[in-house]
């Protein structure tokens, strides 16, 4: 039998498809990670920029109607910027002004509170006054240890941090006022240099990532503000200080979901203790505890989760993965981000399997 005469053996259409499968897997994961590593080392630039996306989200459609009647677009851009500007600026302002004139009265409520705490251990734990200040000055030559030798890297690496969030505020500013000025031609821009065949799905992309950025900042600042007012709420009940300020914490805390509320409900239930003692601790604990649960069984289901059309649990694992990668922006970043993917994967399945499917 001469070699033409040899039969091939064949491969299985299963492992055929598997490596097709794995190739292209690998090849995504590749491209996802170098991505992804561009865009840590780029974060000073990222970030700004995409907070100004998110904020974009938001006025543009101020500015567009100020265009509608006629005005030119530079002068709609500034006064819609100026306008946002003074308004946040203006609320930080009174904000400082409320927490600054309730600072005294937290400071003589807070050494009060650090005596009930000490009395409160030596008697539950039978610990003598001596051995807890024994305690205490271990604790802090621990500390003036740890922290003595780094004095200078933090005095550096604070410089640093300080340097760059003026450095992301600028950027974040500047881009947002152009993006509000020249959204339309920046769009228009790309829409022209960009190939025929991929043309609809850049505008696809653009048009769901604006919709997702304006419904998550609406739905996480609805969520917040309801938070904010049932905290406040039990805060005022039980005459703790920093109303406001804690209240404004909550409101913050809700653009970082679930997260964002833990720590704004263990801070609230710190200034109690401190305050008022153990009994208003707990109960601010347990109207805490009651809000995040409101929060997670009724509102994020009618408000956030119909925004973002993501399961709880998707949600969360998002935020834990952002947390990890980005901090407290990646946290934020991150819910935004995978609903973004999952409703571009859905127009992707839906354009090539048809509306069937």
């Amino acid at each position: 039998m001469t070699g033409d005469d040899r039969s091939v053996p064949t491969v299985p259409r299963a492992l055929v498809a598997i490596g097709d499968w794995s190739r292209q897997l690998l090849v995504g994961v590749a491209a996802t990670v170098v991505l992804g590593y561009l865009v840590i080392q780029l974060s000073v630039i990222v970030i700004p920029v995409l907070l100004a996306l998110f904020l974009a989200a938001v006025l543009e459609p101020m500015t567009a109607w100020l265009r509608a009647r006629g005005w030119h677009r530079s002068l709609a851009a500034t006064v819609v910027f100026t306008l946002s500007l003074g308004v946040i600026v203006g609320l930080l302002a009174w904000i400082g002004t409320s927490v600054a004139g309730q600072f005294d009265q937290v400071g003589d409520q807070a050494q009060e509170g650090a005596e009930e705490i000490r009395d409160w251990i030596e008697d539950t734990f039978n610990v003598s006054p001596e051995r807890l200040e024994m305690f205490q000055d271990q604790a802090s030559s621990a500390l003036r240890e740890t922290g003595g030798g780094g004095i200078s890297r933090q005095v550096i690496g604070g410089a640093r941090f300080a340097l760059e969030f003026v450095g992301g505020l600028v950027l974040t500013l500047f881009t947002l006022f152009f993006i509000l000025k020249d959204g339309e031609r920046m769009a228009a821009w790309v829409d022209e240099r960009s190939s025929p065949r991929y043309r609809d799905d850049l505008q696809e992309a653009g048009k769901v990532g604006r919709e997702i950025m304006k419904q998550y900042l609406y739905a996480t600042a609805a969520t917040g503000l309801i938070d904010a007012v049932l905290i406040g709420a039990a805060l005022w009940v039980m005459g703790v200080p920093l109303v406001l300020p804690l209240a404004v914490l909550t409101f913050l805390g809700g653009f970082l979901p679930i997260i964002g509320a833990t720590v704004a409900g263990l801070v609230a239930t710190l200034v109690a203790l401190v305050a008022g003692g153990v009994g208003d601790a707990v109960v601010i604990l347990g109207a805490t505890i009651a809000v995040q649960q409101i929060e997670g069984n009724l509102l994020q289901p009618l408000i956030l989760g119909p925004a973002l059309r993501l399961h709880a649990l998707v949600t969360v694992l998002a935020v834990a993965g952002g947390l990890a990668i980005g901090g407290i922006l990646g946290a934020f970043l991150s819910v935004p981000l995978v609903a973004f993917a999952v409703q571009m994967g859905h127009f992707y399945r839906t354009r090539t399997d048809g509306p069937a499917a």
